[in-house]
């Protein structure tokens, strides 16, 4: 918009657009979806609303919709470029239904995150998204989120019934076990995060549930690693690589801990794929440009910021006594050339031994 150009009437932005002005008031005062106005349509007017240069008066909204149209989110790190992306994902589907996000690093730290979530509610936001921290005994400052609009995403509470939306943990863990198997691999070692939370154990199980199915055996000295960060990575790579009988492939639970393996890789001369084949969780831009690119388990990213979205203003707008609804996406194997093809080998020949 130009310098001393003033901003279009309602009823002009409408006539650009093609539409009835009452269309165009339905989205701009944040009932485009009750009035069932297609998400593309919705879209296009706020596009055009905000290149214009009409505002639509938040605070006069609010007060008309007794809500302040903020959402809260807490995350266990932003320096995780998942979490990064979830984050993004839920702020930029929170935006085009008319809500602003306040965002907060919960460091992968309970009483950090018990501060964070009592700050948001504080600051009366209408519902809040919370991927906890979930180490065993941490939940218990959560239990007040039952009578609130609140929604997991990614790591679960088996203990708390709140609504939650993640990725099938297990089944990515299982594909990735089934894709080294199928390639020769027996002895299949993890890179595991934090142990006795919900995606890093339900990553376990899937590990463990694939080497079953392929008669392996999966003793617990093949899974190194106590936390999600490269470093942990790193540490736990250098472990598995100083075994008498290494293994031939490694998994990790993380793409933070896939770089700590590929730098404890770099720093012990060992080849990938040559020497040692490598699959990892959550798909980054630098998984494709990696040498080689690495095959990995994808969370659909996107479609997890949607959902839980979704459920959330579900909760908001519908009566809180409902049953919480649990979401469980697929996860999905995408091969690079991480991975090594090994000549077969009978499988009770080789059951791994330290």
């Amino acid at each position: 918009m130009q310098s001393g150009t003033a901003p279009p009437s309602l009823k002009s932005l409408a006539a650009a657009l093609g539409l009835s002005t009452a269309t165009v008031s339905r989205v701009l005062s944040g009932q485009g979806e009750r009035y069932r106005i297609s998400r593309v349509t919705r879209d296009r007017i706020l596009a055009q609303a905000h290149g214009s240069g009409l505002v639509v008066d938040q605070l006069a909204r609010s007060l008309r919709l007794r809500r302040t149209l903020t959402l809260g989110l807490v995350i266990p790190d932003i320096s995780n470029p998942f979490f990064a992306q979830l984050a993004r994902q839920i702020e930029r589907h929170a935006r085009h239904r008319g809500y602003a996000v306040f965002i907060a690093d919960s460091e992968e730290d309970a009483a950090v995150e018990a501060q964070a979530v009592t700050l948001m509610l504080s600051r009366q936001v209408d519902g809040l998204i919370l991927a906890p921290v979930g180490t065993p005994g941490t939940g218990a400052a959560l239990h007040a989120l039952r009578q609130r609009p609140c929604v997991l995403v990614d790591r679960l509470l088996p203990e708390h019934s709140l609504p939650a939306v993640s990725s099938d943990h297990r089944q990515g863990a299982v594909l990735a076990v089934r894709h080294l198997v199928e390639r020769g691999h027996r002895r299949i070692a993890c890179v595991q995060g934090s142990p006795g939370t919900f995606a890093n154990d339900e990553r376990i199980a899937g590990w463990r549930s694939g080497m079953q199915a392929a008669a392996l055996a999966c003793p617990d000295w093949l899974i190194r690693g106590s936390g999600y960060s490269i470093e942990a990575g790193v540490a736990a790579a250098h472990e598995l690589l100083q075994l008498p009988q290494r293994p031939s492939a490694v998994l990790a639970l993380g793409n933070l801990l896939a770089l700590g393996v590929l730098r404890a890789v770099r720093e012990a001369g060992v080849l990938i794929p040559d020497e040692l084949s490598l699959v990892a969780f959550d798909d980054q831009l630098w998984a494709t440009v990696t040498s080689p690119p690495l095959t990995i388990i994808e969370q659909p990213i996107e479609e997890l910021g949607r959902q839980v979205l979704e459920l959330l203003l579900e909760r908001i707008a519908g009566p809180m006594n409902d049953p919480p609804e649990r979401r469980i996406l697929p996860a999905r194997l995408i091969e690079r050339g991480s991975v090594r093809s090994l000549a077969p080998i009978p499988p009770a020949s080789c059951n791994p031994s330290p």
